[in-house]
């Protein structure tokens, strides 16, 4: 059944429908921290956590996004008990959260879309959802969008946009380790 849905959504995120829908990471706090809390348990083998969880996702009907969300990461963790390493199972799980406006999504998603993980890479649509998340109060996706632009790998190279966007990370409270990684690799490169 994912499959089936996978290109609907693609089409649908891709084209920008998702623009308008983009909620701030601040409505989603509660529920963040309840999921986040749950696939933790879960990553350690809690059965009954992983299964709260996988109920609250519904990712075939109209789950909570931060649920589906945490359950991408379960799914794409490899020290976790429900790793899977399906990347188009994370994929979907991820695109269906960010069909509901989930910043935190909507940043993995493009990543895995610049990347090309699980779903067709389209490095332009994926910034574009990245940037998405970041206006949509995920500090973090500045950060990650800017790791990409400094590798050059799967986009062009740019180190004076992702100096500005990780300046803009910081002021956005994006988290200090992403921030030390990404500027350590800006620093490196622009030696």
């Amino acid at each position: 059944m994912k499959k089936l849905l996978l290109l609907p959504l693609l089409t649908g995120i891709s084209t920008g429908a998702v623009a308008q829908d983009v909620r701030p990471l601040s409505e989603f706090a509660e529920t963040r921290a309840m999921y986040t809390a749950e696939s933790d348990l879960a990553c350690a083998g809690d059965e009954a956590a992983f299964t709260r969880l996988l109920t609250a996702a519904d990712p075939e009907q109209a789950g909570d996004p931060a649920a589906l969300s945490a359950l991408a990461w379960l799914v794409a963790s490899d020290t976790c008990a429900y790793y899977t390493g399906d990347d188009e199972q994370i994929s979907y799980f991820y695109l269906r959260a960010a069909q509901k406006g989930y910043p935190v999504a909507l940043a993995y998603s493009g990543i895995r879309m610049i990347r090309g993980l699980g779903i067709p890479q389209n490095p332009n649509s994926g910034a574009g959802l990245v940037m998405l998340a970041f206006e949509g109060g995920f500090g973090d996706a500045g950060a990650m969008l800017a790791g990409e632009l400094i590798t050059g790998i799967h986009m062009p190279r740019d180190l004076e946009a992702a100096q500005s966007l990780l300046q803009a990370a910081e002021a956005a409270g994006a988290d200090e380790s992403l921030l030390d990684n990404v500027w350590s690799a800006y620093n490196a490169v622009s030696q």
